[in-house]
């Protein structure tokens, strides 16, 4: 993975699309996050009350 040139297609010299990498890149953050989640109760608590504030759970847990 030391290549760093995309060619017009967006393929780099091994035959990798960016969109590939990008995928792969969130895929490991989203992993490590689930993870995080379910090892570190203050951190849970943390993505609970962000989700309430942002509207995406409404439970009462922000209030």
């Amino acid at each position: 993975m030391t290549s760093t040139s995309f060619d017009k297609n967006g393929l780099d010299k091994a035959g990798i699309h960016w969109m590939q990498y990008l995928s792969m890149t969130s895929m490991s953050l989203l992993i490590f996050l689930i993870a995080l989640d379910k090892a570190v109760p203050s951190f849970h608590h943390f993505v609970l009350i962000s989700m309430a504030k942002a509207g995406i759970i409404c439970n009462g847990i922000a209030g």
